[in-house]
């Protein structure tokens, strides 16, 4: 066999497989952007989908896992594991950005539930005040009725 022969040989055996390489990599790719949108869509439709979550990307479940924490409501807990694991995982120090990055996502996380819990606190206390200002009969609950046509006598 003559070298130039070979040579063209070797390049179309090479091309072959680099092709069939890309080839493969792009159908991974399609069934990753599938399973992608698949997991997007079962998201919307958990327990806990709502928008904060949506936004997120991370469930308060998940990050009580992360934090190993076993009630988001209690603050100090959850401070000090933080801490502890974003100092553990400090880059500086030979530790994980990724992991840093997922624990400080993990607190923004809790801190949104606990700004949630606090906003459905002040819409039902809000609630409350109101429907106790006024009875139904139109009374103040400390004064006489209020008619906008009676004048003051």
């Amino acid at each position: 066999m003559s070298a130039p022969k070979a040579i063209i040989q070797m390049l179309m055996t090479g091309t072959r497989i680099v092709g069939r390489a890309f080839g493969d990599a792009y159908k991974q790719a399609g069934a990753n952007s599938t399973a992608a949108r698949a997991a997007a869509g079962n998201m919307k439709e958990s327990a806990d989908g709502d928008r904060i979550t949506q936004a997120s990307g991370i469930t308060v479940d998940e990050s009580t896992k992360i934090l190993n924490i076993q009630d988001p409501n209690n603050k100090e807990d959850m401070v000090k594991k933080f801490e502890h694991l974003f100092a553990t995982n400090d880059p500086k120090k030979g530790g994980s950005f990724y992991l840093q990055s997922k624990i400080i996502r993990a607190r923004e996380r809790i801190e949104m539930h606990w700004a949630q819990e606090k906003l459905k606190a002040q819409h039902e206390a809000a609630g409350e005040v109101s429907a106790e200002s006024t009875a139904p009969n139109g009374t103040k609950p400390d004064g006489p009725p209020s008619d906008s046509n009676s004048k003051p006598q």
